[in-house]
């Protein structure tokens, strides 16, 4: 609770009217990496299914092979609930000479946004571990050997080696994107639009040479730059908010699957206790994060 004892400078002039009291805030970067949408249920579930593969040669008179589709695992998330208040009394508000004190519908609102920002951005923190996070075959969201559903296939969505962002391992990563398979274990076409980097100056100047300079970044032979040429729309999203400065995902929005859903939107709510005379403000809020299919996803984490 806000007393008069806990904010008493507030009740004398000679401050400056400057108290540093807010900031300007990055624009909203989870909408970047993670779909949005709403649910009007507390649980979300889902599956995937795949068709047939390819056609058997017959002889003739020969019967034809019939084959059955798959249907994947059914896989659910549940929303979570987020809440944060604070408590006011009459007698701080009406003492303040600055006007600083009972600020709630900007602190909560701000408390609200970084909430957002922060658990979304551990998918980002979470996609090689798989500790909170798990895909429909059960792995992580970047792994080396994810499976399939109709093939004994695996599939790296993430290299062998984790190299630091470069003309080398933005490659390694467009190589993974070339051998991309369905479920079926058949090539499929998969073309990244977006780069999600750490929040670190050497990565972005690393970033913008290798998708925006006409010849080729840190090379001698002045050769035309290949990954520019090929990748001309490439959006570059510094990440502000995961905790790895050094992690880098390449994102494929067609196929990009990870979620933040909404269940309940910010709701702000303020009632007034008469035995303390203190004013008591809240807001609240329930979402859901969770991805499905690591399709559509290539990461890298380098140390």
């Amino acid at each position: 609770m806000v007393t008069q004892g806990a904010f008493n400078l507030l009740f004398r002039p000679g401050l400056r009217a400057d108290f540093l009291d807010s900031y300007e805030q990055h624009e909203t970067e989870y909408t970047e990496f993670l779909k949005t949408g709403n649910i009007d249920k507390p649980e979300i579930a889902a599956s995937i299914i795949t068709g047939l593969s390819r056609m058997l040669e017959i002889d003739d008179g020969e019967a034809v092979t019939y084959e059955d589709p798959k249907l994947g695992p059914k896989v659910m998330a549940v929303d979570k609930e987020f809440a944060l208040g604070f408590i006011i009394t009459k007698k701080a508000v009406d003492d303040d000479q600055y006007g600083k004190a009972n600020q709630a519908a900007k602190w909560l609102a701000h408390a609200a946004q970084m909430t957002k920002e922060y658990r979304a951005a551990g998918v980002l923190d979470d996609a090689f571990t798989g500790t909170t996070y798990k895909g429909i075959d059960g792995l992580a969201l970047c792994h080396t050997t994810h499976t399939l559903l109709n093939s004994a296939t695996t599939v790296a969505n993430r290299p062998a080696s984790d190299i630091q962002l470069s003309v080398t391992g933005i490659t390694n990563l467009l190589d993974l994107a070339m051998l991309m398979k369905d479920e079926n274990g058949d090539p499929v076409l998969m073309k990244p639009n977006k780069l999600i980097i750490g929040n670190n100056s050497g990565d972005l100047h690393r970033a913008m040479n290798i998708f925006g300079s006409d010849k080729e970044p840190y090379t001698a032979e002045n050769q035309d730059n290949a990954i520019k040429k090929r990748y001309q729309k490439m959006k570059i999203v510094v990440s502000h908010y995961k905790s790895s400065q050094k992690s880098y995902f390449m994102i494929d929005e067609n196929y990009n699957d990870a979620w933040f859903l909404i269940r309940s939107a910010l709701e702000f709510d303020d009632t007034y206790d008469f035995d303390t005379r203190a004013a008591k403000y809240m807001a609240a809020m329930r979402f859901l994060i969770w991805f499905v299919h690591w399709k559509g996803w290539l990461g890298c984490n380098p140390t």
